[in-house]
């Protein structure tokens, strides 16, 4: 009996242990997972390295392998995106706090944009005098000679400008140093029609009509200012007309812009001026049988008759083709419509205006030169106005009280190159 009660209690002893051992490998095997999770759950929530180039934004959940989940930049993390370079800061993000590093990273080259100089042997410029301007993130760029540079000769000296930022990056632009002799204080000028007439709704082209000269320079730009025109509402607007030599000595013109109403469209003059061209134009005709062919026409179809048209070439044109009558307006008008619709290059001239004397004529240019195109008759049975130089037409008008004596600071065809 008190073995079989000592047999007991030893099977119970070995029970309890058998327990105790599966209850301890469970906590474990499950403290081991857990651990592991949370882990896994941390490392995996970052990367421990972010770039961002210089000047940028950047934020905390930039650090974050899943940007959605909240993150902030624990207090005491100091760093700036205006200086390149390595920065500790510290991510939490949920129960974790992380060790990162922030890399502020400079690889944009500097923007550059260079000007030509002209200078003499006693000025020699600096690299920075060629700058127009320059811009970097980091505010801090090198400027200087990519090339070397001599001044022995006078003329265009090819420049090599070089801007480079405190990484290293570098932009390099060419242009042009002008080594004179001496400085030009000769500002351009500029001559020609300056004055506009346009109709409602149509473009204008401001520069045609206008040379710009200068003593020194060849390749001068015209720069229009336009900006007070309404092309879509009828009245006259100012204009502005500027040329800046490479020595910045410029020149200031103003027009006038008139802006008409038409009376009649464009297409609806154009329809009658194709009617009259599909009868003497053939395919096969140069320029100047073309222009030849429309002065006959014109000479033979318009009769002469005092006329209201001026300043309104449309109307004067629709009026002497529909009506097939006028006086010199519109016979300068119906010319410079058909020119025009035969695709001739062609340009309105008229007389200095006196008390008593007004005249409007044409140059065309067939591919020879401007030359003089006058329709209107004269009384002088002789005079032939078609393909006339300038010089030819000149002795005639002295000839004749001066009957084609035009402006040659407004009207430079004939001029010779500067």
């Amino acid at each position: 009996m008190e073995n079989d009660v000592r047999r007991r209690r030893k099977r119970k002893r070995k029970k309890h242990s058998r327990l105790f051992v599966t209850i301890a490998a469970t906590i474990v095997v499950v403290c081991a997972g857990v651990g592991a999770y949370f882990y896994y759950d941390y490392s995996n929530r970052v990367y421990t390295k972010c770039q961002v180039e210089l000047g940028g934004q950047v934020e905390a959940k930039d650090f974050l392998k899943k940007p959605n989940i909240p993150a902030e930049f624990v207090s005491g993390s100091t760093y700036t995106t205006d200086i390149a370079g390595s920065y500790d800061v510290k991510i939490k993000s949920g129960i974790y706090t992380y060790d990162c590093t922030l890399e502020v990273v400079d690889s944009i080259a500097p923007e550059l944009t260079v000007k030509e100089l002209t200078r003499t042997r006693e000025e020699v410029p600096r690299a920075e005098d060629f700058v127009e301007s320059v811009n970097d993130a980091s505010g801090n760029v090198k400027i200087y000679f990519g090339e070397g540079i001599s001044f022995d000769n006078y003329g265009d000296i090819p420049i090599n400008i070089v801007a480079e930022d405190s990484s290293g990056n570098r932009t390099a632009k060419d242009t042009v140093l002008h080594l004179v002799e001496e400085y030009d204080i000769i500002p351009p000028v500029i001559e020609g029609q300056l004055d506009k007439i346009v109709y409602t709704g149509q473009a204008v082209s401001y520069k045609q009509g206008i040379t710009v000269s200068d003593n020194v320079d060849s390749d001068i730009q015209l720069q229009v200012d336009s900006s007070h025109v309404n092309l879509d509402v009828p009245g006259e607007y100012p204009i502005e007309y500027t040329a800046t030599d490479s020595m910045g000595n410029t020149d200031l013109k103003e027009g006038t812009v008139t802006v008409i109403k038409a009376e009649y469209t464009p297409d609806e003059v154009d329809a009658l001026a194709d009617e009259v061209l599909a009868q003497i134009i053939k395919p096969d005709m140069s320029d100047y049988d073309k222009a030849h062919a429309i002065y006959v026409w014109v000479k033979g179809n318009i009769g002469y008759s005092e006329s209201e048209d001026r300043g309104d070439w449309l109307k004067g044109a629709y009026d002497g083709l529909k009506n097939r009558h006028g006086d010199c307006y519109n016979y300068f008008a119906v010319s410079k419509e058909l020119l025009t619709r035969a695709g001739i290059k062609n340009e309105d001239i008229e007389i200095i205006p006196t008390a008593t004397r007004h005249h409007f004529w044409n140059v065309i240019d067939c591919g020879e030169g401007w030359r003089h195109f006058d329709t209107t008759p004269r009384t002088d049975k002789s005079f032939k106005g078609f393909y006339l130089t300038d010089e030819e037409l000149m002795e005639y008008s002295n000839a004749h009280y001066r009957s084609h004596n035009y402006d040659r600071e407004i009207y430079t065809y004939f001029m010779p190159s500067p």
